[in-house]
């Protein structure tokens, strides 16, 4: 008798010590193990809401295209992390539709316009809408195709501008900047019957 409660004994005291083990980590009853990181991935503080404005060049656009057309997303445009955080973010704060959405009076005649970066729709092409005009048109929308890719775009101010290849000279309304990552960057301005550019920095 003396013999089985010994024997007992000593096997709730082995139980007992073995569960006790320091540095081994027992998981809640209610967590599941499975070796997967499971953190849900953050969305990135500066994304934007997407604008009126916005909403209403893309309904424009798909109109006019038949729906190949839309304005870029952060989601279509791919950018790298890094490259976003260092060449966009600081200007999404400023303005929420950086860098496919820009206004200003691109054409001199003392209206607001707005320029928009545009992807065509399954395809890698990539084109600048030029929205002239108040109220906004389907009819009044010019593009721009030429060395258009991802980039960012944004409003040059009326003023002197002095391109690379061209003397300084005077602008005859806003224009629009177009800057592409670690490349050469340059401006498209209204001549006064077309829009041309040139070449600000490499």
């Amino acid at each position: 008798m003396m013999m089985k409660l010994s024997t007992i004994l000593c096997l709730f005291i082995l139980v007992s010590c073995n569960s006790k083990k320091t540095g081994e980590a027992t998981a809640p009853i209610d967590t599941l193990i499975t070796g997967i990181d499971t953190t849900p991935p953050e969305n990135h503080p500066l994304q934007p809401d997407i604008s009126g404005e916005l909403n209403q060049v893309n309904q424009l656009l798909h109109e006019k295209s038949g729906g190949t057309l839309a304005v870029l997303s952060d989601t279509s445009a791919g950018w790298k992390k890094d490259v976003f955080d260092y060449f966009i973010a600081p200007k999404r704060k400023e303005n929420p539709d950086y860098p496919y959405l820009t206004k200003g009076d691109f054409n001199g005649d003392g209206q607001a316009d707005l320029a928009a970066l545009v992807k065509t729709k399954d395809k890698a092409e990539y084109q600048l809408a030029i929205l002239l005009g108040q109220p906004m048109s389907q009819d009044r929308i010019s593009f721009w195709k030429e060395d258009i890719e991802v980039c960012a775009i944004s409003t040059y101010p009326k003023g002197e501008l002095a391109g690379m290849d061209q003397a300084p000279f005077k602008l005859k309304g806003d224009a629009i900047n177009v800057e592409y990552f670690e490349r050469a960057t340059f401006v498209i301005y209204w001549d006064g019957k077309a829009f041309k550019r040139t070449y600000t920095g490499d």
